[in-house]
């Protein structure tokens, strides 16, 4: 999205050019400055405050409302400091009272007379939902200098009203959030990863309500880091839940349980007017021929996949109401939520015990049997019993195979619709043997300069599902061009003669794929001995590498191992005289072993890397870059021939 084009600079330059600084506002800027010296911009102060209001919702039912306000001032800690400030809102949140302050020349805020840029998130033109985004893009001219933003968000239902970061894209001061909550209004309110930050809590009392203030200082930014994990998972932040209020002598349940959550998501479910029968042809013709429950269960999910097209856009409360089914099937397109809803009628159609279920997918770090919030849940897939046993499957998986568990989703929970009742069910933890990626290579010395041979590459799982998805996007005259590329391995010393993919790319079979392959800069003689490397680091892991200023945590967005066989064959006369030592490294999240092996003229290279916990966090960053250098020096190492 193009944020602050040259006319906008302009315009607050011109309207602005009164903007001045003074000496609370240097001072301020100084000291972040010092705290923070490779920033353009921070904020000295962010206030928040929530208040707690009756308010009526869905179909007239009693709600609490919800009234932010919140004020932000920032200073420039450079010259010609420059920065969009921005907030989204939607039809749930609404944005009012946005407005821009600068000091003039009497060292006073006064409100800015320009307007607030607004646009749709979405900008296709085609597929809109209801979030937009309103923005100032700000322009500091000098050190120091200040401006000021106010705004108001009425949160229409509290349900909608569920987590607050202290920590920003920018560093802040001061920042402090001030929940004032009424008597009559209980509220839960759980402290997420605040174990290693100084958050002041206190508590006051004002006009009968029972005020909750927190404070931390010194907020380092949020910086756009490549595979972050998500907020969540690192930073700290306030689940807030309504649990129950009274109004006009009447007490209301919000999410105080689980089943308090789910009445709400069914509420929303039952608003789906699904019309089976118009989807009863389809489903005949998908599951002609097919006698029993698996067999129809994977014809019909196979043909979701291959039929409907996933597009992410809001429809709905929020979202959550997915598009009937029969829309789903007339347009060969949904999201998440329409795409579970139409496989979830057909397999009902197909006489199967089908369930519409709502997951977190693992962006967030949540589940239904701790956090009863609509922040836990934002994908929809299908609970399938088959002989009592629930199977998931998740209709947006393109390529995934029958009976597979996707990655995203693994060790998470679904929370199941059974009309009025629920299931909550624990999705099984992928572990790295589900998820292979196999090399078996052999080499020989070829023209007494280079290595060459051929390379067989199996993967199984998830790995398999990825390439899938990849391999049919790339048009089939590219094909050929595709595996070559893909066969190199990210290594600029592969160059691959041939490559072919062995099975069609059949979703429920290994992908294998073999190539012809030499292996260049890997050989050296020197009075009469070799020296060769037949290893190669694999190359995708350098850019998990942390850098020396990295702050979020990273995402390895897997659990999976890579096995791999490499094998040299010495031309007749050669022996072997020297061998790397074996490598060993265990922890709790990752493993790697590698160790050579010679049987006459061969030497072969077994090695193995498992990750288990695809999260490594700040604290392990350490071991985790002493653990990638391992990798990086055995792969180094070099295998030593001579003649007898």
């Amino acid at each position: 999205m193009k944020i602050v084009s040259f006319l906008n600079i302009l315009f607050i330059l011109v309207s602005i050019a009164g903007m001045t600084q003074t000496d609370d506002d240097l001072y301020l800027a100084a000291n972040l400055k010092k705290q923070f010296p490779d920033e353009r911009f921070g904020a000295s102060e962010l206030l928040e405050e929530y208040r707690f209001d009756p308010g009526v919702g869905l179909d007239n039912a009693p709600v609490v409302s919800v009234t932010g306000k919140t004020s932000a001032t920032f200073v420039a800690l450079r010259d010609g400091a420059s920065f969009p400030y921005y907030q989204y809102y939607n039809k749930f949140v609404a944005l009012k009272n946005f407005d821009y302050y600068y000091r003039n020349r009497k060292e006073k805020f006064v409100r800015a007379s320009i307007k607030a840029v607004d646009k749709p998130m979405t900008e296709d033109g085609i597929f809109l939902d209801d979030n937009r985004i309103k923005y100032y893009p700000v322009y500091l001219r000098e050190f120091g200098e200040a401006a000021r933003f106010e705004f108001t968000e009425q949160y229409s239902d509290s349900k909608y009203f569920t987590r607050l970061f202290f920590h920003q894209p920018y560093a802040i001061k001061d920042h402090k959030i001030r929940l004032v909550i009424p008597s009559w209004l209980e509220l839960d309110i759980k402290e997420m990863n605040f174990a290693g930050y100084k958050i002041n809590r206190a508590k006051t009392t004002e006009n009968g309500n029972e005020v909750i203030t927190f404070t931390l200082q010194n907020v380092e930014p949020v910086l756009s880091e490549p595979h972050a994990a998500g907020w969540a998972y690192q930073w700290p932040h306030l689940l807030i839940t309504v649990k129950a209020w009274t109004a006009a002598g009447l007490k209301h349940n919000g999410f105080g349980k689980i089943d308090d959550l789910y009445v709400w998501y069914h509420t929303l479910y039952k608003k789906c007017e699904n019309k089976s029968a118009d989807l009863k042809e389809t489903v005949e013709k998908i599951i002609a021929g097919k006698t029993t429950p698996e067999a129809k269960a994977k014809a019909i999910y196979y043909w979701v996949q291959d039929n409907i097209r996933y597009i992410a856009f809001e429809d709905g409360y929020a979202g959550f109401i997915p598009t009937p089914a029969q829309d789903v099937l007339k347009n060969k397109y949904g999201d998440c939520k329409g795409m579970a809803n139409l496989m979830t009628e057909m397999l009902k159609l197909a006489g199967l015990d089908a369930h519409y279920a709502l997951v977190g997918t693992r962006q967030i770090p949540y589940d239904h049997h701790s956090v009863y919030a609509m922040c836990v849940d934002n994908h929809a897939i299908t609970c399938l019993y088959i002989q009592g046993k629930p199977l998931l499957l998740d209709a947006t998986e393109k390529y995934g195979s029958y009976g597979e568990v996707a990655y995203r989703i693994s060790g998470k929970t679904a929370l199941v619709e059974k009309g009025e009742a629920f299931e909550v069910v624990d999705i099984p933890v992928l572990v790295p043997e589900q998820n292979k990626a196999r090399t078996q290579a052999t080499f020989s010395i070829k023209d007494n300069n280079h290595l060459a041979g051929k390379i067989t590459y199996t993967l199984t799982g998830e790995m398999r599902t990825q390439f899938l998805q990849l391999w049919h996007t790339i048009p089939s005259n590219r094909h050929e061009e595709f595996l070559k590329d893909y066969m190199s391995f990210g290594n600029g010393n592969m160059e691959v003669k041939t490559a072919a993919l062995q099975n069609n790319g059949e979703r429920e079979k290994p992908v294998i794929i073999t190539a012809d392959v030499d292996f260049n800069n890997q050989l050296t003689r020197i009075d009469g001995e070799w020296f060769a490397g037949i290893d190669f680091f694999p190359a995708w892991l350098k850019s998990y590498t942390p850098g020396k200023k990295r702050k979020r945590s990273i995402d390895l967005d897997m659990n999976g191992m890579y096995e791999d066989e490499i094998t040299l064959t010495l031309p007749a006369g050669y022996i072997f005289r020297d061998l790397p030592a074996p490598v060993n490294v265990e922890t709790a999240g990752y493993t790697y072993s590698g160790a050579y092996t010679v049987d006459k003229q061969k030497v072969t290279l077994k090695k193995s890397l498992s990750i288990r916990q695809p999260i490594i966090h700040a604290a392990q960053f350490e071991q985790w870059s002493a653990f990638l250098a391992d990798l990086k020096k055995f792969n180094s190492n070099l295998i030593s021939a001579a003649a007898p």
